[in-house]
């Protein structure tokens, strides 16, 4: 490669953002000094939100997202600062048990109780003779975590069918919270907006095991402006036990009359009681909304045959919830459910991250805000409805590898800055 060769090339990085698979677009471009029209190619930012599609722009959308988390428990970006000291709730809601699965307990050890009858060999087995029990310490990378002990006894249509109703029993638990808060303050339902608001922001995540949960802010304001303090009896105490309630009493019946519930494990904490600040909270839920279902790019995209499932899938267990959600769809009675459309995401169709309207600003305004900033340094401005797509990616067959080198150094750099300035903000000065 010239020097000439290696200018372009550089060129092409930065105007693309570091973006692994950039769009290439073509059109015609004003010349805001002189007033000229000339055609030119243009490579954009691809914006997929996935790291292990394009490591710049997940890493644009997931600060993004912690942007949207952030503001909504401390105030910024158009969200009132006085939203800090408001009732604020952290909830994990999981899914129930659809089969024994290799995990970590809290003493360390993989032990599965079964419930299936003794066998003479003193073992508790199930009815396919497979030992239910596991006693291995697995470490945090392990791939037999999530995967079931007998793969014949794990229920995967009950689980993809969870999976599509879990945003619909989210959607009813709200709904139970925001009356049960009602009652609670002597009012109905529908008079709740005029002493209180409920908002909240909900994040899914996919465990190892395939099931779906969702981790979730919640926070009271008042019933004008989400400044305003909740009122006096809408305490932080009353809404952990609404919650709780809400959620151990809530369901949603399938159109086949099975119902389906959370599960048992639930976590509740008072954001205010704690030592999670803001920013680790956010950090904590930001992270979650660039992955795929497994973290790998075998489940990234949108399956389009049953055998590239059976290809691209390594692991036995997500390739056969991938299959089971695929062949699902094939069954009138769920095709409503659109399981081959989400057979990559085994049968869950909600969005990653979603809020309620005014828990906090969106992802709209972040990049409107963002993109009139890039407007404003640019001395070309694109003529409406020229421009026309041709393709994606780059020219250079190593400009991919080194995007991705290069997003890599500055995150890096970014991020001992980050830490230079905090070491710096905590040295006091000694008295003189």
């Amino acid at each position: 490669m010239n020097a000439e060769e290696a200018r372009i090339l550089m060129r092409e990085l930065e105007s693309s953002g570091n973006c692994s698979h950039p769009i290439r677009l073509s059109g015609e471009m004003v010349n805001l000094a002189t007033g000229e029209v000339g055609s030119r190619s243009l490579r954009i930012s691809c914006k997929d939100r996935r790291r292990v599609v394009c490591p710049s722009c997940s890493y644009t959308y997931q600060t993004d997202a912690w942007i949207l988390v952030s503001s909504g428990l401390v105030g910024g970006k158009g969200t009132p600062d006085e939203v800090g000291s408001h009732p604020r709730l952290f909830v994990t809601l999981t899914a129930p048990s659809f089969g024994a699965v290799h995990t970590i307990r809290a003493g360390g050890e993989c032990v599965v109780r079964a419930s299936t009858p003794k066998t003479g060999s003193n073992q508790r087995s199930c009815a396919h003779g497979r030992v239910l029990l596991c006693r291995v310490r697995h470490a945090e990378d392990s791939p037999e975590l999530g995967r079931p002990l007998c793969a014949e006894c794990f229920d995967y249509e009950g689980a993809i069918l969870w999976n599509a109703h879990a945003s619909r029993l989210w959607n009813k638990t709200i709904q139970s919270i925001r009356r049960s808060l009602a009652e609670a303050g002597g009012l109905r339902q529908k008079r709740l907006k005029s002493e209180a608001q409920v908002h909240y922001l909900k994040v899914a995540e996919l465990q190892r095991r395939g099931l779906v949960h969702f981790h979730v802010l919640v926070r009271a304001d008042g019933p004008d402006n989400v400044g305003d303090a909740a009122p006096t009896w809408l305490t932080t105490e009353l809404l952990q036990q609404v919650m709780t309630k809400s959620i151990r009493l809530s369901s949603v019946v399938s159109f086949d009359g099975v119902e389906y519930r959370w599960g048992q494990l639930l976590d509740v904490q008072d954001l205010g009681a704690t030592a999670q600040d803001a920013n680790t909270v956010a950090s904590y839920l930001a992270k979650y909304v660039t992955k795929t279902a497994d973290g790998s790019k075998d489940l990234a995209r949108q399956f389009k045959s049953r055998r590239q499932i059976q290809m691209l899938v390594d692991d036995p267990h997500a390739r056969r919830l991938a299959l089971t959600s695929w062949t699902m769809n094939l069954r009138p009675e769920f095709r409503a459910l659109r399981l081959r459309e989400h057979a990559h995401t085994f049968g869950f169709t909600g969005q990653l991250i979603t809020k309620s309207r005014n828990f906090s600003t969106t992802f709209k305004a972040l990049r409107s805000t963002r993109a009139d900033y890039m407007a404003a340094q640019n001395v070309l401005d694109p003529v409406e409805g020229s421009f026309r797509y041709e393709g994606r990616g780059y020219d250079n067959p190593k400009a991919t590898q080194l995007a991705e080198l290069f997003f890599a150094m500055h995150r890096d750099l970014r991020a001992e800055s980050a830490e230079a300035r905090r070491n710096t903000a905590t040295i006091k000065p000694e008295p003189s």
